[in-house]
């Protein structure tokens, strides 16, 4: 795999986490939206929405980091090699 393809692939890895988070979180937001328009106060609804955000929005770092724990193969296939460690394979052919 060519060194800028496997740089392409950690900076995609790097920010598929916000992503994954953020769009948990506006998930959150909706889902404690609907629940919220049940409240007569406003505060109480910002406040419902707000945790309905939080609570996905964490909840999927927390299970994204948990995954990514479980498979440590997955993260060594993406890491690009060190130029140190290409030079072998450059003097030899491979």
């Amino acid at each position: 795999m060519p060194r800028w393809l496997a740089h392409l692939f950690v900076v995609f890895g790097w920010l598929l986490t916000p992503a994954l988070s953020w769009g948990a979180a506006y998930c959150g937001l909706w889902l404690g939206a609907m629940v919220a328009v049940r409240f007569t106060s406003p505060l109480a609804m910002l406040i419902t929405a707000a945790c309905g955000a939080a609570a996905l929005g964490f909840g999927a770092l927390f299970v994204w980091i948990r995954f990514m724990r479980r498979l440590p193969h997955i993260l060594s296939h993406h890491m690009a090699p060190r130029a140190t460690q290409e030079q072998p394979a450059i003097a030899t052919g491979d």
